[in-house]
């Protein structure tokens, strides 16, 4: 089997790209021939390199006046400004390849790519849908569904797509409501990279003791008081605001947790900068001593700081999957996690959390209540959170995936 695997982007050495190098390094283990095509701009013509062992081809999507001038006026219709660069070199590469699949990671803008390519030596397409590419949360600036050119485009992506998977069920309901063939959607979640779990060497109950002297070290923590912990890029959409909201409600229930908030902030039309807008909030709340703006931090300290953590709480608005969540399991760190992001489904299918609804500092306080007011309860949601994460590693999703692959193709013949 030879698959192609479309990403817009492609860094083998980017923390972003690892879910996908691992699960290219598992299908190659089991014997399928995958090469990589991304694309890239500061540069004038195709090139092919191997990088880790894997074939890596980028597309020059931005090279000269002409393909300039036309990704301008593509984007004044479709919102990504590389559109008719892409799609152009797309056409020129596939004409001349020989694959029997395409892996292609977003409906839009790639899966449009590849739609756009004539059927007539096109292989058949196996696209992914993680979230921003089909969900729309306007109040967020969150989305590329926001945009009505791309809604207006997506029947026609999942009609040329042999296969649809999904990231969660809540994904793969929002694709059959947006027109895709329900037999056609199916959900299989992201993996964690390998790193995302504990040293073989050192036992959980141990790692998460180092943790935390670490990080109450490092940031003058009150080591008696609860740890709570969000990590994730700050912008509207991941819903941080509302765990700045619970802290007030937490302490009326006698909670005085110390919340870090991990991760680069974002500027949007709307919020400006975002991190600058929840210091903003915690200070009119008279919580701001109890929020600790942590910013960046390097990939290698990330299992810390969830691994020192009494609760990890993720409250996005709307989001598709979320691997923090399965993260902070795989260290035995409780989630709480709203129900309109995507991995909820399987924290709630394993017990593995507490779920709460979006937009409410009220139900994020009540859960931190439930899940730190007793030894027991949150032993036992850390026991379960551990024993859910080795579904999502990458030899699992792998084989899940190359499983699907393997049977739609078959069906075809």
């Amino acid at each position: 089997m030879r698959v192609l695997y479309f990403i817009p982007r492609y860094d083998s050495a980017a923390m972003g790209n690892r879910i996908h190098t691992e699960v290219i390094a598992e299908w190659r283990a089991q014997g399928v021939t995958t090469e990589v095509i991304t694309l890239a701009t500061g540069i004038h013509q195709l090139t092919t390199r191997v990088e880790e062992n894997i074939t890596v081809h980028r597309l020059p999507v931005s090279a000269g006046y002409l393909a300039k001038a036309a990704n301008r006026a593509v984007a004044a219709i479709w919102p990504y400004p590389y559109l008719a660069g892409a799609i152009a070199h797309y056409r020129r590469f596939i004409r001349h390849a020989h694959y029997d699949l395409v892996h292609i990671e977003t409906a839009f803008p790639l899966g449009l790519v590849a739609t756009l390519a004539p059927r007539r030596g096109s292989p058949p397409l196996a696209i992914t849908l993680p979230g921003a590419d089909i969900m729309a949360e306007p109040a967020y600036d969150y989305g590329y569904g926001r945009f009505r050119a791309v809604r207006a485009a997506l029947p026609q992506v999942f009609r040329r797509a042999l296969v649809l998977r999904a990231d969660s069920p809540q994904i793969r309901d929002l694709a059959v409501r947006l027109g895709a063939n329900p037999h056609k959607v199916v959900a299989i979640p992201y993996n964690i990279t390998a790193d995302s779990f504990p040293p073989s060497d050192v036992p959980l109950p141990e790692l998460r003791r180092r943790s935390r002297e670490m990080l109450v070290s490092r940031h003058s923590l009150d080591p008696a008081r609860p740890i709570v912990v969000s990590l994730n890029r700050l912008h509207p959409f991941k819903g941080i605001v509302y765990l700045i909201d619970a802290l007030p409600a937490a302490r009326a229930r006698g909670l005085h947790p110390q919340v870090l908030i991990v991760g680069p902030s974002r500027s949007t039309p709307q919020f400006g900068d975002y991190g600058d807008y929840l210091l903003r909030r915690a200070t009119d709340l008279g919580v701001r001593d109890d929020v600790t703006m942590v910013g960046g931090i390097p990939h290698h300290e990330a299992l810390s700081y969830l691994a020192a953590a009494d609760a990890v709480v993720v409250p996005s608005v709307s989001e598709s999957f979320s691997r923090v969540v399965i993260e902070a399991a795989a260290v035995g760190t409780p989630p709480v996690v709203t129900r309109t992001t995507g991995a909820s489904a399987y924290v709630a299918e394993q017990h593995a959390g507490m779920l709460v609804e979006p937009r409410s500092g009220e139900a994020i306080a009540q859960a931190l209540a439930t899940l730190l007011a007793d030894a027991d309860t949150w032993a036992g949601y850390s026991r379960r959170a551990a024993a859910m994460a080795p579904a999502f590693s990458s030899a699992q999703i792998a084989t899940d995936l190359l499983q699907l692959y393997r049977s739609v193709l078959a069906s075809k013949l």
